[in-house]
């Protein structure tokens, strides 16, 4: 059992965070003040390669496997930002690879590699939630056409130009998946939803009324959209499970510094026992988390089903990245509960974690279930 990184991994690691301190880190209060993620920076997460880790460099990537693209996700949350919600062309090509066809890689691809588009994708509906027997947005196959219809909530940039995998009811009781240019006929959106959190990760509802799409958008098989839909929601679940790490490290991070200079008329107040031990609790809990996402990462790799373990993944590190933000934002006294330290926002993106993706409790059940043998 080996735990080192390689010496490739640990330069993407390098690569990612010296871009996050470079790019993203001197504009985070910025991007959270006004909503709104500067234009030019998914051309800038392009130019260094962030957009194609997982894509095959025949279509412009840099074909790494998904634990890479994980760590990579690890230190461009360490800000803390929604910035981190536009590396999903990295989750294209893996879908891609998984499921579609020479056609769609060769169309869909290089645009989202090279920062030109911004792919998404949405199950998720305002009376359904996901749950995927009550879905109610529908397509049927018309002159070599799929004509959906119907309305989809909490879609990430759904108005933002890209195709998007829209999960619809092709037949009574079965479900697809769809590539669907964002913003084409038929195709509008609301305006996007206020968060509490991570703001500039514009989420608006889409709204689908006989919008045309060829057939040979269809990814994977018809009826089929459900084993997709596992696939894809294990990979968010792992995602979120690392972003929860990144904002434990980072809330770690910004308790030490300000107990360093905080001073009582003992000295800082790092030098206290009960601190001390607070940040030895936190600590631990960070890097346990980090370590079963890593293994999630590992596991889906190399091929492997990782419902359980995204699930596991999640529920643990998203429960350890609250607690550790929210006793960081303790340690700053009063002062932790101004908008003048970081630690107020970290903390509101840390609490994203435990329902982005399903909740704490949905994540017990795709445990409870797997162990059970359900």
């Amino acid at each position: 059992m080996e735990f080192e990184l390689t010496d490739e991994q640990g330069m993407f690691q390098k690569l990612a965070r010296d871009f996050a301190d470079r790019e993203i880190e001197p504009l985070a209060e910025e991007i959270e003040r006004e909503g709104k993620i500067p234009s030019d920076m998914l051309a800038k997460m392009a130019r260094v390669g962030l957009l194609g880790i997982t894509a095959p460099e025949e279509y412009g990537g840099l074909e790494q496997g998904y634990l890479t693209f994980i760590l990579v996700m690890e230190q461009v949350h360490y800000p803390c930002t929604a910035c981190t919600w536009l590396l999903v062309a990295n989750e294209l090509a893996e879908l891609l690879d998984f499921a579609g066809t020479k056609e769609q890689k060769d169309r869909f691809l290089p645009p989202a590699v090279d920062g030109l588009s911004l792919p998404g994708g949405v199950f998720t509906e305002a009376a359904t939630g996901s749950y995927p027997t009550m879905l109610t947005t529908t397509a049927r196959l018309e002159d070599g056409h799929w004509v959906i219809n119907g309305t989809k909530r909490f879609h990430t940039f759904g108005h933002v130009d890209g195709p998007s995998l829209i999960f619809a009811r092709t037949d009574e009781d079965r479900i697809s998946a769809i590539l669907v240019p964002k913003n084409t006929e038929g195709y509008s959106c609301s305006k996007p939803w206020g968060l509490m959190g991570l703001r500039g990760m514009e989420t608006v509802d889409t709204f689908l009324r006989n919008v045309r799409v060829p057939e040979g958008n269809l990814v994977g098989e018809r009826g089929k959209g459900f084993d997709i839909l596992l696939m894809v929601t294990a990979g968010g679940r792992v995602r979120q499970a690392i972003q929860s790490v990144a904002c434990g490290q980072r809330a770690l991070d910004e308790a030490i510094g300000y107990a360093k200079q905080r001073t009582t008329i003992r000295g800082p107040i790092s030098d206290m026992q009960g601190h001390r031990w607070l940040f030895a609790e936190m600590a631990s809990r960070v890097e346990a988390a980090r370590w079963l996402t890593y293994r999630a990462a590992y596991l889906r790799e190399r091929g492997k089903d990782v419902r359980m373990e995204s699930a596991m993944a999640k529920l643990f590190a998203g429960q350890a990245g609250e607690w550790v933000a929210s006793q960081a934002l303790k340690i700053h006294g009063a002062y932790g509960y101004t908008t003048e330290y970081k630690i107020e926002r970290i903390y509101r993106a840390a609490i994203a974690q435990e329902v982005i993706e399903g909740t704490n409790e949905v994540q017990r059940s795709i445990v409870g279930a797997s162990l059970a043998g359900d």
